[in-house]
C-alpha cells in the first residue's frame, strides 16, 4: 500500500522552476507523524527518501516536520523547508 501524496506536495510536482536545481531541496513529506518520511532532491538530479537517523552527505536526518526537514552536520543544524506553494488561479 502506498501512502497518498499530500496537496503541497502534489501542486509542487507539477510546477516548472520551482526548485533551484543546484542545491539539496526538500521535495515532499510523506509517511505518518510516528513515522515521517523526507523526500530529497540531490544537485546532481537524484531523490532520496530519508528517515529520521538517516546520514547524507550533508548531515545526519535530525527530524522530519509537516513542511520541513533538519540536518544536523559539521556546519551545524540545516533546516530545508518545502518550497511555497503556489497561489491558486482566481
Amino acid at each position: 500500500m502506498t501512502d497518498p501524496t499530500n496537496d503541497i506536495t502534489a501542486n509542487l510536482a507539477t510546477q516548472r522552476g520551482a526548485l533551484p536545481l543546484r542545491n539539496l531541496q526538500l521535495i515532499g513529506i510523506a509517511g505518518t507523524q510516528e513515522h515521517p518520511r523526507a523526500l530529497l532532491r540531490t544537485a546532481g538530479g537524484q531523490t532520496r527518501l530519508v528517515r529520521v537517523g538517516d546520514t547524507l552527505r550533508q548531515g545526519a536526518v535530525i527530524a522530519i516536520g509537516a513542511d520541513r526537514i533538519v540536518l544536523n552536520g559539521g556546519m551545524g543544524q540545516r533546516t530545508l523547508t518545502l518550497p511555497d506553494q503556489p497561489r491558486a488561479a482566481a
